[in-house]
C-alpha cells in the first residue's frame, strides 16, 4: 500500500549569528521569561513545532493514505544523508512530502534526484513552491493546505498529476476548515516545545506589499467544533504547555474566529495567550476581548514610523499619532505591547528610518519588546515580481531576516541599508537593555 512520508529537512547553518542580534535577543529572552517564567527556548532541534505536519497528516489520513513522520531536523543538512534516511523509512512508489523555507530548499532539491532514482515520488509545497521547477520533482503544491490536496496526493500515487495549483480567492471563504489537524506524529515534542500554536482562522484580508502572507488574499474561519477538537488534542498531548501562541494573522480580522476562541476556553483557566493583529484592528471592543480570552501579550505590525512609506507599500494606517493612541489602549489595558519592526524595506530612506528610532524612544515606557526583521523578497510577497530584477543573491540559504539584503532597495546601497538595521537593532537593545536592567 502506498504511504506518505511527511519531511522536515533540516536547517544548513551558513554563517554565524549576527553579534548584535545575539546579544539583543538574549535580553530579549530574559525579559520575555521575567513575564512567563515558563517560557524556555531549546538548545537543540525545533522551538516550535512544525504545525503543517499536523495538517497534512490529518488530510492524508482522510484520503485513505498512511503516513509517517520523517523528522530530520537534528541531522546535518547533507544531501546524501538526509536521502539514506529517508529512504530507510519509506518503500518504492511511497510519496515523500517536504515544505521547505528558503534556508532549506536548495537542500530538498538536491534530495529530490536521490528520492526519485529510487523509486519515490517527491512532492514540495510551502512558500518557496513558487520558484521550483516543476520537473525537479513530481508534483509542485502552490497554495494552501485543503482537503482538494488529498485527490492530487492520490492520483500522484496512482501515477497521474504534475503540478497543483490551490490559489484562494480574494474575499472572505464560505467553506470553514473541518477537519483537525492530527498531532500523532509529533509526540516526540512533548516536553520539548515552549509553546503551542493554535488558528482559529487562517490568510488575511490585509494586502501589505511586504507582507509573505499577503498572498492568502482570504480569510477562512476554522469551524468551531474542529477548533474545540484540536484544543482537546493539544492539551490531552501537551499538558505541560500553558501558553499559547494564536496564529491567525490579524487577530480580530474574524469576529467569529475571536468568539469561538473565548468559547472553547471559557472552562479551561490557567491559559495564556500571545496574538498578533493591525494596527487598523485595535480598538475598545477588541481590547475587551483579548481580556476575556487571557491574552498576555499583542506583536503589533509596526514596520517603520514612517506612515507615507508604508502608504505606498499598502499597509494602511492612520499615522504614528494613532499608533501612539492603540498602543497605549494596550498597555493601559495590562497587555504587554511588542512591535514588529522592519528593516531593509524597498521603499525606506534616512529619513524614515530616523522616524523610526525616533518614534521608538519617544514610546519605549509603552513597549514591552521588538521582533526585528530584515525584509526578505520571498516569492509570495506581492512586491517579488517588481524587486525580482533587483536580487542580486540567489543562494538561498542566505533568504534569512536577520542577514544583510539579498536584493539592492531603491533608495539606499544595500550596506547602508544593513547598517541603518543594526542601529534599529541597537535602538530596540537599549530600550530592552535599559528596563531589564531596573528589573535585575
Amino acid at each position: 500500500m502506498t504511504s506518505a512520508v511527511i519531511v522536515q529537512l533540516p536547517f544548513p547553518s551558513t554563517a554565524e549569528p549576527d553579534p548584535h542580534l545575539t546579544r539583543y535577543y538574549a535580553d530579549y529572552d530574559a525579559t520575555f521569561r521575567a513575564d512567563f517564567p515558563e517560557y524556555f527556548i531549546p538548545q537543540d532541534g525545533l522551538w516550535e513545532m512544525p504545525l503543517w505536519v499536523a495538517h497534512l497528516t490529518a488530510l492524508v489520513r482522510s484520503g485513505g493514505l498512511d503516513s509517517r513522520f520523517c523528522d530530520l531536523s537534528r541531522q546535518p543538512a547533507q544531501p546524501e544523508g538526509c536521502a539514506e534516511a529517508i529512504l530507510a523509512d519509506s518503500s518504492p512508489g511511497d510519496l515523500v512530502l517536504i515544505s521547505p523555507l528558503a534556508q532549506n530548499l536548495r537542500l530538498a532539491l538536491h534530495v529530490a534526484p536521490l528520492l526519485r532514482r529510487a523509486g519515490r515520488k517527491v512532492v514540495l509545497g510551502g512558500n518557496m513552491a513558487p520558484l521550483v521547477d516543476p520537473d525537479e520533482v513530481d508534483l509542485v503544491h502552490r497554495g494552501q493546505l485543503t482537503p482538494a490536496l488529498v485527490g492530487r496526493l492520490v492520483g500522484l500515487a496512482r501515477g497521474t498529476g504534475r503540478l497543483s495549483e490551490n490559489l484562494p480567492v480574494l474575499g472572505r471563504a464560505d467553506d470553514l476548515i473541518d477537519w483537525v489537524p492530527d498531532y500523532r506524529h509529533l509526540d516526540g515534542y512533548r516536553g520539548q516545545v515552549p509553546l503551542l500554536r493554535l488558528n482559529a482562522s487562517h490568510g488575511c484580508l490585509y494586502r501589505c506589499s511586504f507582507c509573505g502572507d499577503a498572498w492568502t488574499r482570504q480569510l477562512i474561519l476554522v469551524h468551531r467544533r474542529a477548533l474545540e477538537a484540536e484544543v482537546d488534542r493539544l492539551t490531552a498531548r501537551f499538558p505541560e504547555a500553558r501558553l499559547f501562541y494564536i496564529g491567525d494573522k490579524t487577530f480580530g480580522q474574524s469576529p467569529e474566529a475571536v468568539r469561538n476562541l473565548i468559547d472553547v476556553f471559557a472552562d479551561r483557566p490557567g491559559y495564556r495567550f500571545i496574538v498578533q493583529t493591525h494596527v487598523m484592528q485595535v480598538r475598545p471592543a477588541i481590547l475587551e476581548q483579548m481580556q476575556a480570552l487571557g491574552v498576555a501579550a499583542v506583536e503589533l505590525g509596526f514596520e517603520s514610523g514612517d506612515s507615507e512609506l508604508l502608504k505606498r507599500m499598502s499597509k494602511l494606517s492612520r499615522g504614528l499619532d494613532d499608533y501612539g493612541r492603540k498602543v497605549r489602549l494596550l498597555h493601559d489595558g495590562g497587555l504587554r505591547v511588542v512591535l514588529n519592526v522592519m528593516g531593509g524595506l524597498d521603499e525606506e530612506t534616512e529619513e524614515s528610518h530616523a522616524q523610526t528610532v525616533d518614534w521608538l524612544w519617544q514610546h519605549r515606557e509603552l513597549l514591552w519588546l521588538f521582533n526585528l526583521y530584515n525584509f526578505v523578497p520571498y516569492p509570495l510577497v506581492p512586491d517579488f515580481a517588481r524587486l525580482r530584477p533587483r536580487i542580486f543573491d540567489w543562494d538561498f540559504a542566505n533568504w534569512r531576516e536577520d542577514a544583510p539584503p539579498v536584493y539592492r532597495p531603491r533608495n539606499l546601497t544595500p550596506d547602508r541599508s544593513w547598517e541603518l538595521f543594526q542601529e534599529k537593532v541597537a535602538r530596540a537593545g537599549r530600550i530592552v537593555g535599559e528596563r531589564l536592567g531596573q528589573l535585575t
